[in-house]
């Protein structure tokens, strides 16, 4: 861990009013730098004088629009635009209606739950605009990060992912990816998407960050995270970068209790770094992380509800004045300290604008309820309800959302460009990283009798393609442990038959399996579509290459680069045990 938090510190921190220089589109090496003065006060210190946020660049008439906009209002249409909801089913009907006409929401977001394919989600999303058709207009979000958070996966470009791309050091890449990205999801009728993850990956142990990050260097996150954002709010798309002040260097879930961030004050304030590069840009919009930040606050109080993180750091010192949307508030790090209805006032009270209620409907109920009544009773005061309103319809008004889209079935009948694609193939291509090679086994030969056992098809498949006699084993990702023993018999039975073994791996699940193969006395060679600190442990692979993602682009530049076809020109986002970051073997 100390190698990857001294990377966390030797960078120009958050009140450091420079960016990190780039040199022909790459993040510059991190280097040494002075204390910066604290964001926050130490526990017990008085409060400083809020540092000056920028200087407003809203335009005279956005603003008084926003203000005919508020104007007509009621109350109850107020509270309705703090609310981002989530339903279940793929079509519009009587219980939606209900629930996004009835309660006028701001935003609506949708999961893989609701999507079966890239028109049927545009149907859905035009259905969902229509029932706002005679008001405000709402936000259409999805998470589609790429790698292993991907909502759509036809009729736009699928990105490999971010730790990919943090492997390219390209910021060029960077921008392509968020332009493309966000050109596809509007021409289905997003108008939000909830990426990018700008988490700065410090521990190998994190439960839900992992190949999400960029990498474990904050220059690299922050300069890349940058290119994104500009890339894909340059396409029109709201962009709600995520978890702010950082979930990189927990070792919980949020889903399951609350994480903390134990590190020190100039630790947790480094991480937020790429926040600040992001939020001096222009960034439209932040995510909360329901995370505890004791060395910033001095208590455990999650930041999604804490008037100090969201009132005191975000908006007073980094001078934030875009959208703030929390987390979601059904998980079990909010909703089982407070419930979800007291968490979402206190969540507007502390500095939010709006709170995510996907899951259940009874909560969505008690949610909008529960700030009603807080705003009646002026528990959540006028002005910080008016402050948040306007907050939400000034990003609807910027990115266009009151303006007619093309007609649906014109949209439709467009097919997604073929440059989009090509992203995807050049990140993957640049991503590839190899981390252990012994001079005899790789690259392939066509003519090797080859076994693959792999935990995604698309892997077999692009091998295949290559050498069509392959003998592919597709694994599960996660099998049983009654399954497990069978196929450890099943790779040793297809290791024996091959000459050379190459082994997909997602997972520790898949670990057994290289040394099942290995002990045959077959050379292995290991392809690590998930996270690289797990290869490391892959000890008896004779070569290994990491792609750090299993969708298809990053599988067929793995199959690509195992025949020699393209090199490994990629560098190591993190640092391992054995091998330092930028490191590769080749």
């Amino acid at each position: 861990m100390f190698p990857r938090l001294l990377r966390a510190l030797t960078v120009p921190l958050v009140l450091c009013f420079g960016a990190c220089a780039t040199t022909e589109g790459q993040p510059e090496a991190p280097r040494p730098h002075t204390q910066p003065a604290p964001l926050l006060p130490a526990p017990g210190e008085a409060n400083p004088s809020p540092a000056a946020p920028p200087a407003s660049s809203v335009d005279p008439a956005l603003q008084a629009r926003v203000e005919g906009l508020m104007a007509r209002l009621s109350l109850e249409d107020k509270v309705g635009q703090l609310m981002m909801v989530g339903f279940a089913g793929t079509e519009v009907d009587g219980s939606v209606e209900e629930l996004v006409r009835g309660r006028r929401v701001g935003g609506v977001c949708l999961f893989k739950r609701n999507i079966e394919d890239s028109e049927q989600v545009a149907r859905l999303n035009d259905g969902l605009r229509r029932l706002l058709a005679d008001g405000i207009p709402p936000f259409l979000a999805l998470d589609q990060e790429g790698g292993n958070v991907v909502r759509v996966r036809d009729g736009v470009v699928v990105l490999p992912g971010n730790m990919a791309l943090g492997a390219t050091r390209s910021t060029e890449l960077a921008y392509a990816a968020g332009h493309a990205q966000g050109e596809d999801l509007k021409r289905l009728g997003f108008n939000m998407n909830l990426a990018p993850v700008l988490d700065v990956n410090l521990n190998p142990r994190n439960p839900v960050i992992g190949i999400r990050s960029y990498g474990d260097s904050v220059p690299l996150v922050s300069e890349l995270g940058r290119a994104f954002v500009r890339g894909q709010q340059d396409a029109g798309l709201v962009t709600v970068a995520k978890h702010f002040p950082g979930h990189g260097s927990t070792d919980a879930d949020s889903h399951k209790s609350l994480p903390v961030m134990s590190e020190s004050r100039e630790e947790v304030l480094a991480q937020m770094e790429p926040f600040r590069v992001v939020i001096q840009d222009g960034l439209d919009g932040l995510m909360t992380a329901h995370v505890a930040v004791p060395s910033l606050t001095g208590d455990d109080l999650p930041a999604t509800v804490h008037p100090e993180v969201l009132g005191g750091l975000l908006r007073q010192r980094l001078g934030f004045d875009g959208l703030v949307l929390t987390d979601e508030l059904e998980m079990d790090a909010i909703a089982q300290r407070y419930g979800v209805g007291r968490a979402a006032v206190m969540a507007v009270n502390a500095g939010a604008d709006m709170v995510l209620v996907p899951w259940r409907a009874e909560k969505k109920k008690e949610v909008y309820e529960a700030l009603r009544a807080a705003a009646w009773s002026e528990d959540i005061p006028r002005a910080r309800l008016d402050d948040a309103v306007r907050r939400i319809l000034t990003a609807k008004v910027r990115r266009g959302l009151f303006e007619p889209l093309p007609p649906l079935e014109e949209r439709l009948a467009t097919p997604p460009s073929p440059e989009h694609e090509e992203v995807a193939h050049r990140i993957a291509r640049a991503a590839v990283t190899l981390l252990r090679a012994d001079g005899k086994h790789f690259p392939l030969s066509q003519e090797t009798r080859l076994g693959v056992i792999t935990a995604e098809d698309s892997l077999g498949e692009a091998i295949r393609a290559r050498v069509p006699e392959a003998q592919v084993m597709n694994v599960p990702a996660y099998p049983s442990r009654a399954r497990r023993a069978v196929l450890r018999q099943r790779a040793r039975r297809l290791a024996l038959a091959s000459d050379v073994v190459v082994v997909g791996m997602i997972n520790s699940r898949q670990l057994e399996l290289v040394t099942m193969a290995a002990a045959t006395g077959r050379p292995v060679l290991v392809v690590s579509m998930g996270l690289p600190y797990l290869a490391e442990q892959a000890d008896e692979a004779r070569a290994v290459l990491a792609v750090y993602s299993y969708q298809p682009a990053a599988t067929e530049a793995a199959a690509a680069a195992l025949f020699g076809e393209i090199g490994t020109p990629g560098r190591l986002p993190v640092g391992l045990n054995g091998l330092a970051f930028g490191d590769n073997a080749r």
